[in-house]
């Protein structure tokens, strides 16, 4: 494949891919597995299922703490124009922890193929032991990708995959709908 007709979101992942196999921390525990996680920082919708933490937009304070957390990976899955408040990739690379912006939405619709860049990187930091910290602003978005994930490459029923995800903070009307529209695409 030649690398010009690569997606920048799977370059960046295989970028990541390279990254964790020179770093390795522990087993993949598979996203099905729910943890715990407490909120820390500014956080206030935290969910951990396997080495990922579904969460919403930490603030600047919040970044300082990730390696307390063994945060080991900030994966963004906000549109690159939206406004933190501050500059989060600089503060969180700053910390020595790498960071990956792969907006999950485009326009009014979810995106197959950033849900699918998402995952390569969460996979590949997964096999590696390397619990990440996946987040978009009040962890709507972040709650729809994990119960897309559960439910197209887990087995999960839809009616599970659509209370999972509203666990971990899909909330807004609208965004669900969305969510279990793009569902009925899956399979």
């Amino acid at each position: 494949m030649n690398i010009t007709k690569l997606s920048r979101n799977t370059f960046v992942a295989l970028l990541i891919l390279l990254f964790f196999s020179a770093v390795s921390f522990a087993q993949m525990v598979p996203l099905t597995e729910k943890g715990e996680q407490e909120a820390f920082g500014n956080l206030k919708v935290v969910s951990r299922y396997g080495h990922v933490v579904f969460a919403d937009q930490p603030d600047k304070a919040t970044v300082g703490m990730l390696k307390d957390h063994d945060i080991g990976l900030v994966i963004s899955i906000r549109g690159e124009a939206e406004d933190e408040g501050f500059d989060e990739r600089k503060a969180v690379e700053e910390q020595g922890i790498p960071f990956v912006q792969i907006p999950y939405i485009k326009g009014r619709s979810i995106d197959l193929g950033a849900m699918d860049d998402i995952l390569s990187v969460v996979n590949a930091a997964g096999e590696n032991g390397t619990k990440i910290m996946l987040h978009c602003t009040h962890s709507q978005r972040a709650g729809s990708l994990l119960g897309a994930a559960l439910y197209r490459d887990y087995g999960v029923s839809k009616e599970e995959s659509m209370k999972i995800a509203d666990d971990a903070g899909l909330k807004s009307e609208f965004l669900a709908k969305m969510h279990s529209e793009f569902l009925d695409t899956l399979k």
